[in-house]
C-alpha cells in the first residue's frame, strides 16, 4: 500500500491521502488481498490490475458504483459541469497502468531486500525509460483529442483509433462517440472529491 500510494520513487495520488487508503483497505478482506499479491510476479496482470482500478475509484469516491477508472473520471467531471481542477480527478486507466507497474516493481524491491542475491529485472521493462545519457526516466503518455471537423469516423478520429471516447478537449462537441448522458447520471457530493480525513 505504501508504493502504491505514493513513496520515494513514486508519485502519490493529489487530495488522497495514507489515512483515507490504509482505512479503506482494513475495511475490505478484498482489498487487503489486492495488496498482498502486489510482487508476487515481478509481471503486473490485468486481473491485479483491474482490482486496483477499483480501490482507486473507491480511493476517490466512496459511493463510485463503477470500478473503471476512466468511467470514473468521466462520471466525476460530468458530476462537477466541469468545475474542479485535474488534480481533483483520479489518473486515466493508461497513466494508472504504468503507476500500477512501478509500484509492483517497487514492491518486488522491498520483498526481495532480505535476499543475499536477489534477482531484480531491469526497471525498463516495468514502466520506466532510459533517455539518451542511459539516466532512467518515467514514461510519458501522449495526451489525445481529435480535431474531427463533421463526423467523428474510423480511421480518422484519433480518439476512435485509440479505443477512447471523445472528450471535452476534441474540437467537435457534439459527436457519437461521446459517452451518453443517461450513463453519466449518479449523485456524487462535495465532499467525494477532497480527502476531509486528516493524518493526525
Amino acid at each position: 500500500m505504501h508504493a502504491y500510494t505514493g513513496c520515494d520513487t513514486l508519485s502519490a495520488f493529489a487530495g488522497r491521502g495514507k489515512l483515507r487508503a490504509l482505512k479503506l483497505i482494513m475495511r475490505s478482506e478484498h482489498f487487503q488481498e489486492v495488496f498482498r499479491k502486489l510482487r508476487q510476479s515481478w509481471e503486473l496482470s490485468m486481473d491485479l490490475f483491474k482490482k486496483l482500478q477499483a480501490f482507486t475509484c473507491k480511493l476517490y469516491t466512496a459511493s463510485m458504483t463503477t470500478e473503471d477508472i476512466n468511467t470514473a473520471r468521466h462520471q466525476l467531471f460530468y458530476a462537477q459541469r466541469g468545475e474542479l481542477e485535474s488534480s481533483q480527478l483520479p489518473p486515466c486507466e493508461d497513466c494508472l497502468f504504468m503507476h500500477a507497474m512501478h509500484a509492483n516493481y517497487q514492491a518486488g524491491i522491498w520483498r526481495a531486500s532480505l535476499q543475499q542475491h536477489p534477482h531484480v529485472p531491469s526497471p525498463v521493462e516495468h514502466g520506466w525509460a532510459r533517455n539518451d545519457d542511459g539516466q532512467l526516466t518515467v514514461e510519458v503518455l501522449q495526451l489525445l483529442s481529435c480535431n474531427c471537423s463533421r463526423r467523428c469516423k474510423l480511421p480518422e478520429c484519433q480518439c476512435m483509433s485509440s479505443g477512447l471516447k471523445c472528450t471535452n478537449l476534441c474540437k467537435l462537441q457534439t459527436c457519437d462517440s461521446q459517452p451518453q448522458e443517461e450513463d453519466l447520471g449518479m449523485m456524487i457530493t462535495e465532499a467525494d472529491l477532497t480527502d476531509s480525513e486528516t493524518e493526525d
